[in-house]
């Protein structure tokens, strides 16, 4: 599969990923990125990094994407996620249309994060939820404005409830 920036080799259970020449810093980003996200394993788990070559062997993810399953369950796991990725100040910049960045199999993957950065007010969650406005999910602009000036768990955990309750 060829993207703007790398081509992506499937290859039995890995997923080798090659960046041009020209993009090493989206290279360096994803690697240290997906590094740094290892631990919540909604990323793929990396197997190896190639500096020399700009190549990184991870996990292939099998599943569909989130435009085919998008059920509760899913919902879920990616508003935790969008959470989690808020908290530690990274932003996926893809959420508000994320239908070829998140799998879904076992679990919710999110992947591709070569345009994510780095930033004071990350806003995935905001983004998800404005994805899933547009898939006719009911979503309070209130509580996701309030979520937005103060990014918090108490705000966040009424978003969630209110969000799965209504699937």
């Amino acid at each position: 599969m060829k993207g703007k920036h790398s081509e992506v080799y499937l290859i039995g259970k890995y997923a080798i990923k090659v960046f041009g020449n020209k993009f090493t810093y989206n290279f360096l980003k994803e690697v240290k990125l997906l590094t740094l996200l290892q631990p919540f394993k909604f990323v793929p788990k990396i197997y190896a990094v190639d500096l020399h070559d700009l190549k990184i062997v991870m996990q292939r993810v099998k599943g569909v994407t989130i435009a085919e399953h998008l059920d509760r369950d899913v919902v879920e796991q990616c508003l935790n996620n969008c959470l989690i990725l808020d908290m530690l100040g990274i932003e996926k910049q893809e959420m508000n249309h994320p239908d070829k960045h998140i799998i879904t199999s076992d679990r919710v993957y999110f992947i591709d994060f070569e345009r994510g950065r780095f930033k004071d007010r990350p806003s995935n969650l905001t983004q998800f939820c404005v994805y899933l406005k547009r898939r006719g999910i009911v979503v309070d602009r209130e509580l996701m404005a309030e979520y937005k000036k103060n990014p918090n768990l108490r705000v966040f955990k009424k978003i969630k409830s209110e969000i799965v309750s209504s699937l």
